[in-house]
């Protein structure tokens, strides 16, 4: 990780160099007159271009976070304004210090201390004065190339800054959905046991002999819940495996008149769900579709084709039940929730309850 972390930095540093190099050299290749003034003058030709470098990597790292990113304008392009001032007067600043010893102007005679700085007629070498370099160079190259520092500068900044912040705000997201499904699963767990102690209790009433089996069955399933559930997702054939569980551990306590059918239709391997998906519309109908009197059934389908899952679950209604269907609550309502976190915009449900069935088809399109 950290012999990683050295080779990007390695590839940054030479990705900037090369940057810098090429745009240095490149005007002095296409540019006859630019050669031959920066080999006359390669200080001022120095100076200029590391003017340029460190107002790059000043509006990089101090300007455009200090002032643009914080809606500071005026102040961003007031000092943009006196870079551009100040680089353009770099000529004549060498000029005065180095040269003249004293202020130039354009118009004034030239007063040059050192003879192998005086224009051009009165040189033996035919040497360039450095503001005739930079009029050389021209205005509209030199205000091309600190329009082109600007705008990469400024544009890296602003383009790093908006994707770190898109990273942010999806890492914000995705903790907010992670707490949120944790929170559901959470709520998952008391209402799983608090359903199936109540079939366990209901065996240990009548005194069935299959009470003890039943205690065993939540035990398992129970840890296979806890060891599970806490994945965002897990395989679609464990799951699968969790369903019989359920199935077996509420299959103890019905009746001989209760029809259970469960199909598995299609290839599995390979295909992941959110755990605890299947579960809750299972509960809800052996809660309100089971009688010890009464013909009843719950039918199970689970299908997969194409990376697409299709659940399908129909169970009779108990006569008096269908109004407490419509108010049961926390499991249904958890689902739902949990549906529309995990697959926005991929999945359908579907639930139907007529005057004898009430039925779930649920679609998920897998990932």
């Amino acid at each position: 990780m950290i012999q990683q972390g050295k080779r990007e930095r390695a590839a940054l540093i030479l990705a900037h160099i090369t940057g810098w190099a090429i745009f240095i050299v490149f005007p002095i290749v296409n540019e006859a007159d630019l050669w031959q003034a920066v080999s006359r003058h390669p200080t001022l030709f120095l100076a200029t271009n590391l003017f340029l470098i460190s107002y790059f990597y000043l509006n990089l790292n101090l300007f455009v976070p200090c002032f643009l990113s914080k809606k500071k304008i005026i102040v961003f392009f007031a000092v943009t304004f006196a870079c551009i001032v100040l680089y353009f007067i770099i000529p004549w600043i060498f000029h005065s210090y180095f040269f003249s010893g004293q202020p130039f102007r354009p118009d004034m005679p030239f007063q040059g201390r050192h003879p192998e700085f005086l224009p051009d007629e009165h040189l033996p070498h035919s040497r360039m004065r450095p503001d005739e370099m930079m009029k050389r160079l021209g205005i509209y190259t030199r205000t091309t190339q600190f329009l082109l520092v600007f705008i990469v500068s400024t544009g890296i900044k602003v383009i790093t800054q908006w994707y770190e912040e898109k990273h942010r705000l999806k890492e914000l997201e995705s903790s907010k959905v992670e707490a949120e499904l944790s929170f559901l699963k959470s709520q998952i767990h008391p209402h799983f046991l608090f359903n199936s102690l109540n079939s366990i209790y209901y065996l240990a009433l009548s005194k069935d002999d299959k009470a003890p089996e039943a205690i065993l069955s939540l035990s398992d399933f129970l840890r296979f819940v806890t060891t599970e559930s806490d994945n965002n997702y897990i395989d679609l054939e464990k799951e699968i495996k969790m369903l019989e569980e359920y199935l077996n551990l509420q299959n103890l306590r019905v009746s001989e008149k209760f029809d259970l059918k469960f199909d598995l239709k299609g290839e599995f391997t390979s295909l992941k769900i959110m755990p605890l998906t299947f579960i809750p519309f299972v509960e809800n109908a052996f809660k309100y579709g089971i009688s010890a009197h009464i013909d009843c059934f719950i039918h199970l389908t689970i299908e997969a084709v194409n990376r697409t899952l299709m659940f399908t679950i129909a169970n009779s209604i108990i006569q008096g039940q269908k109004d407490i269907i419509r108010s049961s609550g926390i499991g249904l309502e958890n689902i739902k929730k949990r549906l529309e976190l995990a697959y926005p915009g991929r999945y359908e449900l579907e639930i139907k309850n007529n005057e004898h069935t009430y039925s779930v088809y649920l679609k998920i399109r897998l990932e």
